[in-house]
């Protein structure tokens, strides 16, 4: 049975979807000013592993997941590289699409931008000041129309249903200035009315642009409707963006939970301070990427409970480095076996059992990649005890489907990257020049290649019918 922690009740409980073997999952987006860093791979890996271990239990899942394409610091960066806001959130939304499919994160079922749901987010906005949850005030200095703010007092009896604190506690959170137009410091604004040669819309209210919070209502209510199985984020949307997010759609479709499961990761951290783009202590996917292959970066960023902060730092990846190396190793070793044995062995049966029980209780504990991927290495532990090529093809196959289930199927590791030919056929030459300086005992040589090839990402294994190489 899936035991999850729900972040609105505090407590693991089990999961049982809204809709028999369907499973609606939202998951908030990225602000498209920059590219992607860490911090964020680690929300949209453990959301993928999360909506891949659904479907591996059987269920269909529905799975969303936005764009911000309009916001302040998206105005703020076009205007600095001089192009128009659209124009900067459609580059960053490929370039981060790009660096997602290089860590082998699936696409959502549903991708919607912001901007593509402004009748809807109007629509909203204007059913909840008819309901007295919202209000009108005066155009802020230098803008050319008013905004709109949510009324929290009007909703206090459902104000802090994740954070579990009171309204009368709680002061304006990040994104909500304090504003003396409004009527409580907590109100949030769901439309701002537009300034001077800004990206703007026609409102009820004036031209304008909606708030944060507002969009990702409109998207799960259009995706998934009044009530959804699972909504998800990093722990630092909790408060204020997931909080509004409740407030709004809850008084806007009288329909109580908006979401049954409520799902944060921990935070990726520098120095135990949290990554973010707005401390300036952040490391871009990108730039990571240069030097540890996405593979590496994705099975680093999994090996620890998707709830649990994690520390970040270079040693730390150079150990997961070596540790992939030699997951990886056993699992290529066994499937680029190519004759069959007849060896068979009760102490690996016993093990390949033991691995996919255990990985499946781990799963199913909250998701807890951390001890799946030490079962992987327990198997593995196992199997280099045994030569590829004497073992029995039912054991073989059983352990390779072992490895592939969990590894690749559901954790997403292990996963051929394509290789442009031009570099294949490069890889190749120094491959043979390594071989040439090993012949010649140039050791020096052969360890300088050997490094080079490291550094391109790929491994070496010398084997008595050859070199051959893989991904690292």
């Amino acid at each position: 049975m899936l035991r999850l922690y729900n972040t609105a009740t505090r407590k693991v409980e089990e999961f049982s979807s809204i809709e028999p073997n369907k499973v609606g999952m939202y998951v908030c987006g990225l602000t498209v000013y920059n590219d992607m860093h860490l911090g964020h791979a680690r929300t949209y890996i453990a959301f993928d592993v999360i909506r891949r271990w659904l479907e591996y239990l059987g269920y269909e899942v529905n799975f969303v997941q936005n764009h911000t394409d309009i916001d302040d610091k998206i105005i703020r960066r076009a205007n600095e590289d001089k192009i128009p806001a659209g124009d900067l959130a459609d580059k960053y939304i490929a370039r981060t699409t790009e660096d997602l499919e290089s860590l082998q994160v699936r696409p959502p079922t549903h991708m919607p931008k912001a901007t593509d749901f402004i009748k809807e987010m109007i629509e909203i906005i204007s059913n909840l000041i008819d309901k007295n949850h919202a209000y009108v005030v005066n155009p802020i200095e230098g803008a050319l129309a008013p905004d709109v703010y949510f009324d929290v007092i009007s909703a206090s009896s459902i104000f802090g249903t994740l954070t579990g604190q009171k309204i009368e506690d709680m002061e304006a959170g990040a994104r909500v200035a304090v504003d003396t137009r409004k009527r409580h410091p907590s109100d949030f604004v769901l439309w701002k009315g537009a300034k001077p040669n800004e990206p703007n819309w026609d409102s009820p209210w004036g031209i304008g642009r909606p708030g944060w919070h507002i969009e990702c209502s409109a998207m799960s209510l259009s995706h998934l409707g009044n009530n959804f199985d699972i909504h998800g984020g990093g722990i630092d949307l909790r408060f204020p963006h997931h909080e509004s997010e409740i407030l709004q759609t809850e008084c806007h479709t009288g329909h109580s939970p908006m979401s049954n499961f409520w799902l944060h990761s921990g935070h990726l951290t520098i120095n135990k301070e949290k990554m973010s783009k707005s401390l300036d202590n952040f490391f871009l996917v990108r730039d990571v990427m240069k030097e540890y292959s996405a593979p590496i970066l994705r099975f680093y960023l999994l090996n620890g409970h998707y709830r649990s902060p994690m520390d970040f730092s270079d040693s730390n990846l150079k150990e997961s480095l070596a540790a992939y190396r030699r997951l990886e190793g056993t699992y290529n070793r066994f499937k680029d076996s190519k004759i069959v044995g007849t060896i068979v062995s009760s102490e690996l049966e016993e093990s390949i059992d033991n691995c996919k029980k255990n990985f499946i209780s781990a799963m199913n504990d909250d998701f807890n990649t951390r001890e799946g991927i030490a079962e992987l290495f327990q198997l593995s532990r196992i199997a280099n005890n045994f030569n590829p090529d004497e073992l029995g093809l039912d054991l073989k196959n059983d352990l390779l489907n072992t490895f592939e289930i969990y590894g690749t199927n559901v954790l997403g590791l292990f996963s051929s990257e394509s290789l442009d030919a031009g570099i294949e056929t490069k890889i190749n030459q120094l491959i043979s020049d390594r071989n040439h300086a090993r012949d010649s005992k140039d050791w020096a040589k052969s360890d300088s290649i050997r490094d080079e090839l490291t550094a391109m990402g790929i491994q070496v294994q010398d084997t008595p019918e050859g070199t051959k190489w893989n991904r690292i």
